[in-house]
C-alpha cells in the first residue's frame, strides 16, 4: 500500500485550534514549484485596518498642530497604534510563504522545520467546528502534509471547503501523493 504512512499518526487531531471564515491563500504551480500566495480579499481585509491605524495616527498629528488638545492627540495616537499593529499581527502570518520545491526537494512552512519531498506520503483534508463563546459556529477545514515517519504539518486552514479540496488535488498531482479526505467526518 503505497502512501500510508510506516507511523501511527491520529488523523482526527487538528493541528490548528481555530481558523478564518475566508479563503485565505491560492495555490500556485510553476514549474518545478508549487507556493500559497495570499487571496487580495485577505490582504484587503488586513491592510485597512492598518491604513484606519496611520489614518488615526495622521490625525492625531494634524489635531496636535491644529488646536494641542493633547487629550484628544492622545487618543488618536493610542487608538491609531493599536489598529495599526492589530492590522500588522493580522498580515504577518497571511505572508508567509508556504512552498514545495522540487528543484531543492524541500517543502517549508516557515513554522516547522524543512521536511524533504521525498519523505511526503501522502496530503490531508480535515475539519473541525469553530466557535466562539459569543459568536457563530462554523466549520473550517485543514490542508496536511503526512509523512512516513509521522509527521504532520499544516499547509493551509479556511472554511471554503470546494476551494480546499481543488487545493488538495492539484498538490497531490504536482507531489505524485494520494489526498485522503477526511472532511466529511465532523467534529464537533
Amino acid at each position: 500500500m503505497s502512501g500510508i504512512p510506516t507511523e501511527h499518526i491520529d488523523l482526527s487531531r487538528h493541528l490548528i485550534k481555530n481558523g478564518p471564515k475566508f479563503r485565505s491563500h491560492t495555490v500556485v504551480i510553476n514549474n518545478n514549484k508549487a507556493y500559497l500566495k495570499p487571496t487580495l480579499s485577505t490582504l484587503i481585509f488586513c491592510l485597512i485596518y492598518v491604513t484606519v491605524g496611520l489614518f488615526l495616527l495622521g490625525l492625531s498629528a494634524f489635531v496636535y498642530y491644529q488646536s494641542k488638545q493633547m487629550d484628544l492627540v492622545f487618543f488618536l495616537m493610542i487608538a491609531g497604534a493599536s489598529i495599526t499593529t492589530f492590522g500588522m499581527t493580522l498580515l504577518k502570518p497571511f505572508m508567509r510563504r508556504i512552498s514545495f520545491d522540487k528543484t531543492s526537494g524541500v517543502f517549508t512552512n516557515h513554522e516547522d522545520r524543512p521536511l524533504k519531498l521525498k519523505n511526503i506520503v501522502s496530503l490531508q483534508i480535515t475539519n473541525k467546528m469553530i466557535t466562539s463563546k459569543h459568536g457563530i459556529s462554523y466549520p473550517c477545514y485543514e490542508l496536511n502534509v503526512l509523512t512516513k515517519y509521522g509527521r504532520r504539518m499544516n499547509i493551509l486552514n479556511h472554511n471554503d471547503l470546494k476551494q480546499i479540496q481543488i487545493d488538495g488535488d492539484q498538490l497531490s498531482e504536482f507531489l505524485g501523493v494520494e489526498l485522503l479526505d477526511r472532511q466529511k467526518e465532523i467534529i464537533l
